[in-house]
């Protein structure tokens, strides 16, 4: 089986490397290599929406929670419903404000609302977070899982270096179009995949499994039911819960914690640099809500039930029938790793160029020059990538636990910009920081660093059975609606108004039934995951209404996660559709200036500062603080002063 997996990873190989160059070669434009002309086809976008929210979850990670809790555990996956929600809503609404304020990347348009330097330099720092840390821990799994596959033939070591190579070549080469036209095929690749596996190994595997028999969980745990609301539970690491760590609560917040891929700046920039269309409805719709979650409540439990031992166990077991079935389950587990890597690198990597290394450090480069720069740039990160997979392991995993609830705590800040004019840059800032702080002390970054330092916390990860991602959310919320009371100043909010009245201009245009529609998605959040899910533990096959017991031959849980699912399905399509944020339309009017007067302006506070020394001996005007700014910034730039004739008739004492 090895020599098999490796001529089929290198065919993949080939197929990007082709891609890539053939994009290079019809690029008519260097700086198409950035974004795509901000014209992605709309087929890459569909495809890749869908995948974001797989990948997100963990394929082999998924898998083995499920393998391992049962349904409870499968019912995250409800939580795509949620994902295709905050997709489609939020990618319609930067696509339209990019095209009516020439925005070019999520951090200049959430700085340039907000005027604020601060949330610019935080997007750059998300885009290092899921560059790196998050990245590189995928990597490292997906090695030691080809280690595992190879039975030691290829190292881990070797094995990330590969990777990191096999997907930096294919980026440096065709940049931000190829990567994603690239990947748009690996995801449907993997859409057929993991239904294709299920039903061979149904077919030539014996024995009886899930649902004809029970999965075979550990003892205590309930496989077939939700283990209550919520749980007196002091994290992992502390104590066991009873039944398992699944509860209402535990299942809402992971499947809200799921939006945090979304507001990630590389998935941003995606439907930032989409082309007009119907592309994001049909992606959040039919793609998102349908296909993958379908695919993750009806096919992961059968597919998990044969996998107690693990993805390798499995992989082995259909070798052992047909070699390449065998080869097909490493081959999804690797790409599903690698999917979100390449994705995540090349994103991140050029919206760091071009909000730092551009922007502020080399501004006057030709469109030539910001290829160049931008290669240089992937190849750098690349490389980075691959030394923290291959040699700190242990410190991305750390790190990237807090990846996705650290993205989370940007909502409120996109809600401001996309629909809410009202919330004010403190309040996004003091709820962001509040957040990110209680996201920390409940994953194990914050309980590692401060166990070591100072003593022991009572409680451990995930307390409450809460997801890190819904304890910051929680009180990043209140500190943003409770701060942002106070009204916002004439000139900010005349700006902020005109901008949402010049978007409101642009579908979504029809909202007579927008009250219905979110009254019914609060409904149907509460029964789908949240508490009102306990029903669904003997809705159907032990029903409260009647004295009758129905025989239905599948857990009833699993029949509420279908139905809820199909719900949901309505709920995306009325937003997408019926509402109107799946379709998007030419931009036309006059543009809106936002926020700064140009990019490169100095914070407020170090204007300020330079005034008052450079005005000390006369040598700039208090008008124009930028021009002391851009002077001290640049000190290569020759600056000459025109001489200074003396007035006569006046003395200057001291």
């Amino acid at each position: 089986m090895t020599f098999l997996l490796l001529i089929t990873l290198g065919l993949l190989f080939v197929y990007a490397l082709y891609f890539a160059a053939q994009t290079a070669r019809i690029g008519s434009n260097p700086r198409d290599f950035l974004d795509g002309a901000m014209m992605l086809p709309s087929w890459s976008v569909m495809f890749i929406l869908p995948a974001i929210g797989v990948t997100a979850l963990g394929i082999e990670r998924h898998l083995l929670l499920v393998s391992y809790y049962g349904l409870q555990a499968s019912h995250i996956a409800v939580g795509m419903i949620t994902l295709a929600v905050a997709a489609v809503m939020f990618w319609n609404r930067l696509w339209v404000a990019t095209r009516l304020a020439g925005l070019h990347t999520p951090g200049e348009a959430i700085g340039r609302y907000y005027d604020s330097i601060a949330l610019r330099v935080i997007m750059m720092g998300m885009c290092v977070l899921f560059a790196l840390p998050y990245s590189a821990n995928l990597l490292s799994q997906a090695a030691l899982l080809l280690q595992q596959a190879t039975n030691g033939t290829i190292s881990r070591e070797m094995a990330v270096w590969v990777f990191a190579l096999s997907m930096a070549v294919p980026a440096i080469i065709g940049g931000w179009r190829a990567v994603v036209m690239v990947l748009a095929m690996e995801a449907l690749l993997m859409a057929i995949l993991i239904p294709g596996i299920m039903l061979f190994g149904e077919i030539v595997l014996s024995g009886d499994i899930f649902p004809n028999r029970p999965m075979p969980v550990d003892e205590g745990i309930f496989w077939d039911r939700i283990p209550g609301v919520l749980q007196g539970y002091a994290g992992v690491g502390k104590n066991v819960p009873t039944g398992g760590i699944f509860t209402a609560v535990a299942i809402s917040s992971t499947a809200i914690s799921l939006a945090g891929i979304v507001l990630s700046p590389a998935t941003l920039y995606l439907g930032q640099t989409a082309r007009n269309g119907p592309a994001f409805g049909i992606s959040a719709v039919w793609l998102t809500g349908g296909l993958a979650a379908g695919i993750l409540l009806l096919v992961v439990p059968v597919l998990a039930a044969r996998m107690p031992a693990g993805l390798v166990t499995y992989a082995e077991a259909l070798a052992a029938i047909v070699p390449l079935a065998g080869v097909s389950v490493i081959l999804l587990g690797v790409m599903g790793a690698i999917f979100a890597i390449s994705f995540f690198v090349t994103g991140g990597t050029l919206l760091v160029f071009r909000e730092l290394v551009h922007t502020y450090l080399f501004p006057n480069l030709t469109e030539r020059g910001q290829r160049l720069g931008a290669r240089i740039s992937l190849g750098f990160g690349f490389f980075l990538l691959g030394l923290m997979a291959a040699f700190m392991p242990f410190v991305s995993a750390v790190f990237a636990s807090v990846a996705l609830p650290l993205a989370l705590q940007l909502l409120p800040a996109m809600v401001g910009f996309a629909f809410m004019r009202w919330i004010s840059r403190g309040a996004v800032l003091a709820g962001i920081a509040l957040g990110s702080l209680l996201v920390v002390f409940t994953e194990p970054l914050g309980l590692i660093i401060f166990e070591g330092l100072f003593i022991d916390l009572p409680w451990g990860r995930w307390p409450l059975t809460i997801h890190s991602a819904g304890w910051g959310l929680a009180i990043n919320l209140l500190i943003v609606f409770l701060s942002s009371v106070a009204k916002l100043s004439g000139p900010e909010m005349y700006q902020r108004s005109r901008f949402h009245r010049a978007m409101k201009v642009h579908p979504p245009a029809t909202t007579a039934r927008s009250g219905l529609l979110w009254g019914l998605a609060i409904l149907w959040g509460f029964l789908a995951y949240g508490p009102g899910a306990i029903l669904g533990n003997f809705f159907f096959s032990d029903p409260i209404f009647t004295d009758l017991k129905s025989i239905i031959g599948v857990p009833s849980l699993w029949v509420w996660q279908m139905l809820f699912w199909l719900f949901g399905v309505v709920l995306v399509w009325w937003l997408s559709y019926s509402v109107g944020y799946g379709h998007t339309h030419e931009v036309n009017g006059k543009p809106i200036r936002l926020g700064m007067p140009h990019a490169t302006r100095s914070p407020d506070w170090i204007s300020s500062g330079l005034r008052r020394i450079v005005n000390r001996s006369g040598d700039a005007s208090p008008d124009n603080p930028d021009r002391v700014s851009e002077r001290l910034l640049l000190p290569d730039l020759e600056v000459k002063q025109p001489a200074v004739k003396p007035k006569l008739g006046r003395t200057r004492h001291s």
